[in-house]
């Protein structure tokens, strides 16, 4: 799913990033500050207390509630994805027409020569493992897949935690790096 849809322009990613922070909002965000503040009958609150401001409009801060339960942002989600469908399909030459996608570079060792500029898996799960390979040399493809899962999910939540710019592609720095894949 996500790696198929998750390329798309930052444009049409966004609604679905605003989305996904509402409902963490609404599942995990603090439920008393939220009914206190339409608490707007005056038996419940003097009248003094009942004007609008500026902090009533204010939203909860979406970014500790990421943190604090370990989630990963959309954004984030179509990295780990990508990059682990990729080290799948390395990996184990498996889904044939997946693998067939792929040419590998003859001049530079585990580096994939990127179908053209698209928003198609390929080309975007192309690129995204070229830039870790760009980092870090240290892939290793005996190591199993669920090692390199647990390992490229702490990453990306380290990262997360770090706050990186929205295009996020210092993630690739320190998930390849730190973990050896």
């Amino acid at each position: 799913g996500i790696s198929v849809w998750g390329g798309i322009s930052n444009n049409r990613l966004e609604p679905i990033f605003k989305t996904q922070k509402k409902c963490i909002r609404i599942l995990f965000g603090d439920q008393e500050a939220y009914r206190e503040k339409f608490k707007t009958c005056v038996r419940a609150r003097p009248f003094e207390l009942q004007k609008l401001g500026a902090d009533f409009y204010e939203r909860e801060a979406s970014k500790p509630l990421f943190n604090n339960r370990n989630f990963l942002t959309v954004h984030s989600l179509y990295k780990y994805h990508c990059l682990l469908e990729m080290f799948k399909i390395i990996k184990l030459h498996l889904p044939i027409p997946l693998y067939s996608l792929f040419k590998k570079s003859p001049r530079r060792n585990g580096y994939l020569i990127s179908p053209p500029l698209s928003t198609l898996f390929a080309f975007q799960a192309s690129s995204l493992w070229n830039q870790c390979l760009k980092q870090s040399s240290k892939i290793d493809f005996t190591t199993s897949i669920a090692v390199v899962k647990s390992r490229l999910k702490s990453m990306l939540l380290k990262c997360q935690k770090l706050g990186r710019p929205s295009n996020r592609m210092l993630v690739i720095e320190l998930v390849m790096c730190d973990c050896s894949l």
